[in-house]
């Protein structure tokens, strides 16, 4: 477990404030008690890959004034090649501010195709985002994500990134796909331990599915955390005994929409979900500090 720092800290992902400046994404997580951001550097937000050199310190400096951290960067999901334009880009710009960690893109199967050459890529690529965190001071980490993609529970994750150095390369586990993937956190969670960088924060359960091609009558829908599946306390208890002190990432994910869920990198914008997510950016912060502050260890 290679997070340093002061106690775990919640922090508030960027994803759906493209539409606020970074003043007002500093203010608006400080008024509702956020410790700090999960940046989303991605086209369309105001800081991207093409400005994120020239944007992300001016950012940084407001936000220390408002008293907030950016403890962690969200590249774009197809951001998984180290050799690109953009990856380098973004692990040099988050050097050159302090920020510690970035979530890269994903590895995707696609059906019919050799899983070994999507295994031998995957384990190409991330060769490649080691020594960039090398070079750079900047780990890497990697989500996991339900669907398709590698890594996509704490067994696939933990057997994805071993061998690299977890100072380097870390583990990102997000209970909301975890709870989707069936996984016993108990189980996942000690499996990457030993590299364990961030949590997300999303929960998930069974809702009727209504779609007249799938022949199962449930599928998976997002809610508020604590709502859903996702094994919470077991987790934080386990974090308090660990001592964990990395970043909680709160995503206000909420969605039954089966498109959005299984395709990577997609959201909810709908008007159900947004009103949704005014009420969970508050529901879900409160929820994880009472857990933080209530569960004892195991």
């Amino acid at each position: 477990m290679l997070a340093t720092g002061q106690g775990m800290k919640l922090v508030r992902f960027t994803k759906f404030w493209a539409g606020l400046t970074p003043q007002e994404m500093g203010k608006r997580s400080r008024d509702l008690g956020y410790d700090g951001l999960d940046l989303a550097v991605r086209a369309e937000h105001p800081i991207n890959p093409q400005n994120v050199a020239t944007a992300l310190p001016i950012a940084i400096t407001v936000w220390k004034d408002l008293g907030i951290e950016c403890s962690m960067m969200s590249a774009g999901t197809d951001v998984n090649d180290p050799t690109a334009d953009e990856a380098i880009a973004l692990f040099h710009s988050a050097a050159a501010v302090g920020i510690a960690r970035i979530k890269i893109g994903y590895f995707t199967y696609t059906p019919g195709h050799e899983f070994g050459d999507t295994w031998t890529h995957a384990r190409h690529m991330l060769d490649g985002f080691e020594a960039l965190s090398r070079e750079t001071g900047v780990q890497t980490i990697y989500h996991t994500h339900s669907g398709r993609c590698l890594g996509s529970n704490c067994a696939g994750l933990r057997h994805l990134l071993e061998d690299y150095d977890p100072v380097l390369v870390g583990a990102y586990v997000d209970l909301g796909h975890i709870a989707i993937n069936g996984e016993d956190i108990q189980l996942g969670l000690p499996m990457v331990r030993d590299r364990l960088a961030v949590i997300g924060a999303k929960d998930a359960r069974h809702v009727p599915d209504k779609r007249p091609e799938r022949r199962a009558p449930f599928a998976d829908g997002f809610v508020f955390v604590g709502q859903g599946a996702a094994e919470w306390p077991e987790a934080i208890a386990l974090l308090n005994a660990w001592g964990f002190d990395g970043p909680i990432t709160i995503h206000t994910e909420y969605t039954s929409n089966q498109d959005v869920i299984s395709t990577v990198g997609a959201g909810d914008n709908s008007a159900e979900a947004e009103a949704m997510r005014s009420t969970g950016e508050i529901q879900d912060l409160l929820y994880l500090r009472s857990l933080m502050a209530s569960v004892p260890s195991t």
